[in-house]
C-alpha cells in the first residue's frame, strides 16, 4: 500500500467497489418499492413465484438483503477511508508537534525549491523538475478541486440512497403490517 495520501486516489478497492455497486443496486431497488408505496404483486426469483399473500416476506428479504449490503458497503469502506486519510493525519499532526519547539516555523515547511549546490546537475535538474511540479498543481488547481465532486459521488451518495432505500422500505413493510 502506498503511504503517501493523495485525495486524487480513490480510496476504495476493486472488491469495495464491487460492494459499493451491489448496495447501491439493492437500495436503488428499496427506495423504488418504497417510494412507489408497493410491494411487487408477482415475482418469480430462481423458479419461485411470490404471490400477494407472500409481499410482505418478499419485503422483508428485499430489505434484509439491502441492509447487508448497506451496512458491508459502510463498514469496509469506512476502514478503506480510514487507511487512505492516515498519512496525511500523521504527517498533519507530525508538523503540529514540530511547530511547538523554537527550532522550527512555518517557512520550514514551505515546498519551494531553490539550488543547494550549483555544480551538481541532477540536484538542479531535480529541483527544476520539483518546480515545474509545483506550478502545474497551481494552475491547474481550479480542476484538482474537481476530486471534491468524486467524492461526494464515491462516499455520499451511496449512503444517502441505502439510508433513504431501507427507510423506505422499513416503513412499507412496517405500515403494511399493521
Amino acid at each position: 500500500m502506498n503511504t503517501d495520501f493523495s485525495i486524487y486516489n480513490s480510496p476504495f478497492s476493486d472488491e469495495t467497489k464491487k460492494i459499493r455497486r451491489n448496495s447501491l443496486l439493492a437500495s436503488g431497488l428499496s427506495l423504488f418499492i418504497g417510494l412507489s408505496g408497493n410491494l411487487p404483486e408477482k415475482f418469480a426469483l430462481l423458479g419461485v413465484t411470490f404471490t400477494t399473500t407472500q409481499q410482505n416476506i418478499f419485503g422483508w428479504f428485499i430489505f434484509s438483503t439491502s441492509l447487508y449490503l448497506f451496512l458491508h458497503f459502510i463498514s469496509v469502506g469506512s476502514v478503506e477511508i480510514a487507511k487512505w486519510l492516515h498519512p496525511y493525519y500523521v504527517r498533519s499532526l507530525t508538523k503540529k508537534e514540530v511547530l511547538k519547539h523554537g527550532a522550527f516555523d512555518e517557512t520550514d515547511f514551505i515546498n519551494l525549491p531553490g539550488p543547494d549546490n550549483e555544480q551538481d546537475k541532477s540536484k538542479i535538474y531535480a529541483q527544476a523538475e520539483e518546480e515545474s511540479e509545483w506550478y502545474t498543481k497551481k494552475r491547474l488547481k481550479y480542476l484538482y478541486n474537481l476530486v471534491y465532486l468524486k467524492l461526494i459521488i464515491e462516499v455520499l451518495v451511496p449512503f444517502a440512497i441505502g439510508a433513504w432505500g431501507l427507510y423506505s422500505l422499513f416503513q412499507l413493510i412496517t405500515n403494511r403490517s399493521s
